[in-house]
């Protein structure tokens, strides 16, 4: 139980660590632009990256027993 714990807290530090470098630091960018369409463009691109990665864990599982296989 210990390692399947530890395999889910590394997936989710890893995907967290993606999806702040690339949509996170995008949408910084932008409202330090003072780029309203972009900053709009990009907080959506961020919502929908934390979507996506919310269905990717159920898809798999996570969370429930036997489902902490993880695709990198």
């Amino acid at each position: 139980m210990i390692e399947q714990s530890s395999t889910i807290e590394s997936w989710a530090f890893q995907r967290a660590h993606q999806i702040v470098v690339h949509q996170g630091l995008s949408l910084v960018d932008a409202a330090q632009s003072l780029d309203h369409k972009r900053t709009s463009n990009n907080t959506y691109a961020l919502r929908q990256a934390i979507s996506d990665c919310l269905l990717e864990a159920l898809k798999h599982g996570l969370g429930r027993p036997g489902g902490d296989e993880v695709r990198q």
